[in-house]
């Protein structure tokens, strides 16, 4: 999961920047290091300490050892999220049909501080509806009725009581369509990033304008010769 930084355009150039510029492009790097990374530490600043989640999501043995058949629910820790949180300078990556996107992310990389960043976004922070179980009759498994995404813990509650500590969710949303309209919220690099306003992408853009309009003053590449 990350807060990409996307620039579009300036794909051929920065490749040249690369090769035959390397201090004009370290530099404009350093200048956009120098902006991200202040999101991501007010990101990993935002999550809890153990103490405040529900006590068996930050329990080591609370949903048993991880095995080949069988994956754990994530627990989340406060320093494991913490670390997982960084930031990452872009590479060039081609996007469906013939756009070039640059990349600047802040990533959260811990799958429990990733839970604890975008719970409730498709749910709502009640969590999803629960499954009917009922115990097969002169046996010990259960039958179940209802979807592949909803609770089926034992807990109907189960869901609510995981988010309550975390309190609400913080970002852009997308009123136009309800499978999107949260997609953009969250507690941790999501929250960090809605607070800065767009500051930092103002930032990135003009850093890497400022970079291509140096280069392209005092360098001539021949474009089909770096598109070879």
């Amino acid at each position: 999961m990350n807060v990409p930084v996307n620039i579009a355009g300036y794909a051929d150039t920065l490749k040249a920047m690369k090769n035959f510029d390397e201090d004009l492009y370290k530099g404009m790097n350093k200048q956009i290091k120098a902006v991200m990374i202040p999101i991501r530490d007010k990101a990993r600043g935002y999550a809890p300490p153990n103490g405040q989640m529900l006590s068996n999501w930050t329990s080591k043995l609370a949903f048993g050892p991880q095995t080949t058949k069988y994956s754990p629910f994530p627990k989340y820790d406060q320093a494991e999220t913490q670390k997982g949180i960084v930031y990452k300078p872009g590479q060039n990556k081609r996007t469906k049909g013939t756009a070039f996107n640059v990349s600047y992310y802040v990533a959260n990389r811990s799958a429990g501080g990733a839970i604890y960043e975008t719970a409730g976004r498709k749910s709502g922070l009640g969590g999803r509806p629960t499954t009917h179980l009922a115990r097969v009759k002169g046996g010990g498994k259960f039958t179940q009725s209802g979807t592949k995404v909803d609770n089926n813990s034992l807990n109907p509650n189960a869901g609510r009581q995981l988010m309550a500590p975390m309190g609400p969710l913080v970002g852009t949303t997308n009123e136009l369509s309800r499978s999107t309209k949260t997609a953009n919220t969250g507690r941790l690099i999501f929250r960090a990033w809605a607070e800065d306003q767009g500051r930092v992408t103002h930032a990135v853009n003009l850093a890497i304008n400022v970079a291509v309009n140096t280069f392209n003053a005092t360098n001539t590449v021949d474009k089909y010769t770096l598109a070879a």
